[in-house]
């Protein structure tokens, strides 16, 4: 009896030809990203946001008034004005503090509550 091999075909590469391939999404910008979270969270985003960079500038305040002296743009611009620009030179890692906190924040059960029975006002 004659022995049996295996037919043998072609294997089918291991990747996907050049023209079916999609190419990733872009990664949307800050504010993209901003504004979706204001659609999901609303009032919170806003009160958080403006919550964070309150303490972010009177802590600048602070420390300048306590004897830190800033130098260059703030230096002549008085305690208010360089704790201003020293809390936009930190707005990313503000506006990271929000996206992190906001869902956080909303987990809480009444503001939760609060989100989910308001959330047809805010969303579009």
């Amino acid at each position: 009896m004659a022995p049996v091999e295996p037919d043998v075909k072609n294997p089918a590469p291991d990747i996907a030809p050049p023209e079916t391939t999609t190419t990733p999404a872009a990664k949307p910008s800050l504010m993209a990203r901003f504004k979706a979270l204001l659609v999901d969270y609303g009032p919170l985003a806003i009160a958080v946001n403006y919550l964070i960079f309150g303490l972010v500038i009177v802590g600048f305040w602070a420390a300048i008034r306590a004897g830190f002296q800033p130098q260059g743009t703030g230096a002549n611009v008085g305690a208010w004005g360089a704790a201003y620009i020293a809390s936009q030179a930190v707005k990313p890692l503000r506006l990271a503090a929000v996206f992190v906190l906001t869902p956080l924040i909303a987990r809480i059960p009444p503001v939760g509550r609060f989100i989910e029975k308001n959330k047809h006002k805010w969303s579009f």
